[in-house]
């Protein structure tokens, strides 16, 4: 998506959203409520002849790099959800979420980041294409959440490529209140994660023979 497409919504007027949908826009001087991710339980971590995956922060288009909520109501430009914010920066959100999900499948797959300075075999490098509610159904209707990544698989501090592919997941939400639309985040987010922690360990396995 280009960079026009990525609009803070600030206009007084924008009134996509009802009130009675507990869904508003910004602008908002205060965020109500703070969202996290939830992940999977970590296994532990023991034993020899671990390969080492450097995970790194995703790269993301401005409109999707920071910690609002994104929304998009006509499928050209981005809104946000008044009143919520994610815990943190949205790629950061999902780096810890992948690095989780490596740490709980217990496959001799490591996940570490840069600044941990522990040399890796490969780096996984993720590019946060979209990370949106999508209201694809009217205003009023619940949105669908669509998660689009694209990883990239590169060993021996960058001189040989493993491979790429792309992941995304859309899940719609249960209702259009800011609850059921971060629980379709989630759920989203969790199946992408999953996804690419699968592919990784294939394609290491592969590299390897």
């Amino acid at each position: 998506m280009s960079g026009s497409r990525f609009i803070r919504a600030a206009l007084a007027g924008l009134t996509a959203l009802s009130v009675s949908a507990c869904v508003s826009l910004l602008p908002e001087s205060e965020p109500v409520n703070v969202y996290r991710l939830s992940s999977p339980e970590p296994a532990e971590l023991a034993g020899e002849n671990w390969v080492i995956i450097e995970i790194d922060t995703p790269n993301a288009p401005r409109g999707l790099s920071g910690d609002q909520i994104a929304i998009m109501q006509d499928g050209v430009s981005l809104a946000y959800i008044s009143g919520a914010r994610w815990i943190s920066p949205a790629p950061r959100l999902l780096q810890t979420l992948v690095i989780d999900t490596f740490n709980a499948n217990n496959n001799q797959l490591a996940p570490t980041r840069a600044d941990d300075g522990v040399r890796a075999d490969y780096e996984l490098r993720l590019d946060m294409q979209e990370f949106e509610a999508v209201y694809d159904h009217g205003v009023d209707a619940p949105p669908l959440v669509r998660v689009r990544i694209a990883a990239r698989l590169v060993a021996e501090h960058g001189r040989r490529f493993a491979g790429a592919r792309v992941v995304t997941a859309d899940v719609r939400a249960s209702a259009n209140r800011t609850s059921s639309i971060v629980a379709a985040f989630d759920q989203a987010t969790r199946q992408t994660g999953q996804e690419i922690a699968d592919w990784t360990a294939i394609r290491t396995a592969s590299s390897a023979d």
